[in-house]
């Protein structure tokens, strides 16, 4: 075997391997993870619309930036769609399928941008998010829930 053929066969072989333990980090968490679909609130006049949507994720942990421990879950709300209510509560009602831990959390926050960070403790969780809106002046209005799956 000529030394050129034995280079390219260490560099295609022993690169790849030598990277693997060359990179040595931290693991991070997965991205926030979208609930089943936005919180539709509906029957509240603002700006002659009569709906608005409210999106919503879970991100578990360990994660450093948002600080998120390992069996903990960080649940966010934001603005899906035009027009933006004046204010509103979001609430998280949630349980652990794995070791039947359960709560219920408000989200807190400048609003649209509400969260709350939980320890549902590590398992599979299913939540819920539900909420009311006030268009100001004009009525409080409830916001349809919506349904979303997450591992800790």
């Amino acid at each position: 075997m000529s030394t050129s053929r034995t280079a390219r066969i260490l560099a295609v072989v022993g690169l790849p391997i030598v990277a693997s333990f060359a990179y040595v980090g931290t693991a991070s968490a997965d991205p926030p993870h979208p609930f089943g679909g936005a919180a539709v609130t509906i029957g509240c006049p603002n700006q002659g619309s009569l709906a608005s949507m409210t999106g919503l994720t879970g991100q578990s942990g360990p994660e450093a930036n948002p600080p998120i421990a390992k069996g903990d879950i960080r649940f966010e709300s934001f603005p899906a769609a035009a027009p933006i209510p004046a204010a509103g509560q979001v609430t998280v009602a949630w349980v652990n399928t794995d070791t039947g831990k359960a709560g219920i959390v408000d989200l807190m926050g400048t609003y649209p941008y509400l969260s709350a960070t939980v320890n549902t403790g590590v398992g599979n969780v299913v939540a819920t998010a539900f909420g009311s809106i006030n268009w100001g002046s004009s009525p409080i209005c409830q916001s349809n829930p919506t349904i979303g799956r997450f591992i800790a």
